[in-house]
């Protein structure tokens, strides 16, 4: 299982994003930018080997987050969808209720539906291009079959 952690070094975020892979869906956002992000009290920075999770806070009660998927080719598999449960774990344990994210032309950028993500609608121009909204609620991922898949896998694991 991968293991995520709490990461606010902006060297390891800006890494990631000077990626020759990742930095061209950054949409002319600079590396260095995304690094200081990691920074924010309102961001929470899931870091896994070779990328991670930056999910911002959107309201002041803290049920909303969007989340920023960033992984290097190495990462993206097996990694970046066994983070990605990881993450949504986590993320709801810390009280968030909704996660919304955005899919770009990027092949990565879709999120996966077996864990619960569902469109919020058509695609639609932004100052960034092209953007779908996805939505996943901490219901849907508990109903998921990703959700129920592993707690399955974890129940043999504990007889």
């Amino acid at each position: 299982m991968i293991d995520l952690r709490i990461e606010r070094d902006p060297a390891f975020w800006s890494a990631v994003a000077a990626h020759p892979a990742v930095r061209d869906g950054l949409r002319g956002v600079a590396p260095e930018a995304i690094g200081r992000l990691a920074q924010d009290a309102r961001i929470i920075p899931l870091a896994a080997r070779h990328g991670g999770f930056l999910i911002q806070r959107l309201d002041a009660l803290g049920f909303v987050g969007e989340l920023h998927t960033l992984f290097t080719p190495e990462g993206w598999g097996r990694e970046a969808h066994d983070a990605g449960l990881r993450m949504a774990d986590a993320v709801f344990a810390c009280g968030l209720r909704v996660i919304v994210t955005f899919e770009t032309d990027h092949k990565q950028s879709r999120p996966p539906r077996t864990s619960g993500f569902v469109p919020a609608g058509a695609w639609r121009d932004s100052p960034v291009g092209q953007l779908r909204q996805w939505v996943l609620s901490e219901a849907a991922w508990k109903a998921s079959p990703a959700y129920e898949r592993r707690e399955r896998c974890r129940r043999r694991s504990l007889h």
